[in-house]
């Protein structure tokens, strides 16, 4: 056992103690439950093929309760040590352990508002209820020591923020110049000179930029390829969806965008007013955090979508708004913490301070869509929106 490994058990019993609750019990079988192994820093390469449970009271010892068909098991984790061989003894050992306990967390989400926090199965939460114990949601818990990020990490995303930017600028800048020359450009072949110039800035992502036009902009979750690709021509509406980390950087953290442009002298009037609206609700959605969190008052993810929702709905279009306000940012796009959703799930996880997250109202009709994405970093009683200056209109290619 790591230095490492003591102070991570230390920040988790921490956490435990802050939530007022008894104790956090993981649970997995076969990596079902890879929050687990990842808030414990299990080894990717060992095998679990068994059931197995590790137990962090508030205060005390820790205790893994593991297979005698894997005893190797969770064994770089300190604590008591209880090896069960028949499901009766699992039982067994398992209420011995949580004697005591009145309310324990654990990976589960009440009625699958969170679905990406249910990884433990209804069977092993009816278990543990059937012990007296109450099982909460580890959610707010997890996202602890998932979504955080280091000092260091934060600068990594400002980094990201300034390089992609100047990728973009310089895809824009070919596109003028191809489209006035008169060659023949495609989505595909934008979204392949968007990935190269992004490279050339020493960024790396995890797929393909999203380079759509005219009614693929109106698919929120359009993926440019060459077999669907439409022609990109003068006159036509462009959304750039786009992500990137420094790629020297193993921990290092995402910065994803979203830019319009029209590709003509002047921005239709319908387009144009389009995105007034998905522009006021960003703004009004960053004032919200910005008052809540300045205040010192918790926000949970729901409440962002809701009222940024509120704005796109008021203008008529809250049908067309078909996707949540926002996602947690970290390593990957979309990270483990709180997502700004009360569409898809009702996510009442809390935003905490040092982390990340996307805030990118969109109007999507069958044959336009428009959507405006920064990028907000929450700190300790402050946001910095990154991706700025914000976009506050389509901009015209050929002004």
């Amino acid at each position: 056992m790591t230095q490492n490994t003591q102070e991570r058990i230390a920040q988790l019993q921490e956490a435990v103690r802050d939530a007022g609750i008894d104790g956090w019990l993981l649970y997995d079988f076969r990596r079902s439950n890879p929050i687990a192994h990842r808030v414990l820093g299990l080894p990717s390469h060992a095998m679990f093929s068994r059931r197995w449970f590790y137990y962090i009271p508030a205060q005390g010892t820790t205790t893994a309760l593991i297979s005698a068909v894997e005893p190797h098991v969770l064994s770089e984790l300190p604590g008591e040590r209880r090896v069960f061989q028949t499901w009766k003894q699992l039982h067994a050992d398992l209420r011995e352990t949580l004697s005591g306990a009145k309310r324990v967390a654990m990976e589960y989400s009440p009625d699958n508002a969170i679905p990406v926090t249910a990884r433990v199965d209804a069977g092993t939460v009816e278990l543990v209820r059937g012990m007296g114990v109450e099982v909460v949601s580890s959610a707010n818990l997890a996202q602890r020591f998932e979504a955080t990020l280091t000092p260091a990490q934060i600068e990594t995303h400002r980094d990201a923020s300034r390089r992609i930017l100047t990728a973009k600028d310089a895809l824009v800048e070919w596109v003028r110049q191809e489209l006035a020359a008169g060659h023949d450009l495609t989505e595909y072949t934008v979204q392949q000179r968007f990935c190269e110039l992004t490279r050339q800035q020493g960024l790396t992502f995890e797929h393909g930029h999203i380079v759509a036009v005219n009614a693929h902009a109106g698919d929120p979750h359009y993926e440019t390829n060459k077999h669907e690709a439409l022609p990109v021509r003068k006159g036509d509406l462009l959304l750039l969806d786009f992500t990137g980390r420094l790629a020297d950087i193993d921990d290092s953290v995402i910065a994803d965008y979203t830019w319009m442009y029209f590709l003509g002298e002047r921005v239709p009037e319908r387009a144009a007013q389009l995105f007034a609206i998905v522009r006021r609700a960003r703004d009004a959605g960053l004032d919200f955090l910005r008052e809540r969190i300045g205040n010192g008052k918790p926000v949970m993810g729901f409440e962002v979508d809701d009222h940024v929702r509120g704005i796109v709905s008021q203008a008529g279009y809250g049908a067309n708004f078909v996707h949540r306000t926002g996602h947690n940012i970290g390593t990957a796009t979309h990270g483990n913490g709180a997502n700004l959703d009360n569409l898809e799930t009702h996510d009442d996880r809390y935003l905490l301070p040092n982390t990340c997250c996307s805030m990118e109202p969109g109007i999507y009709l069958p044959d336009i869509g428009v959507r405006s994405e920064v990028n907000v970093l929450v700190l300790d009683g402050t946001i910095e929106v990154t991706g700025v200056p914000a976009q506050t209109e389509i901009t015209p290619l050929f002004a």
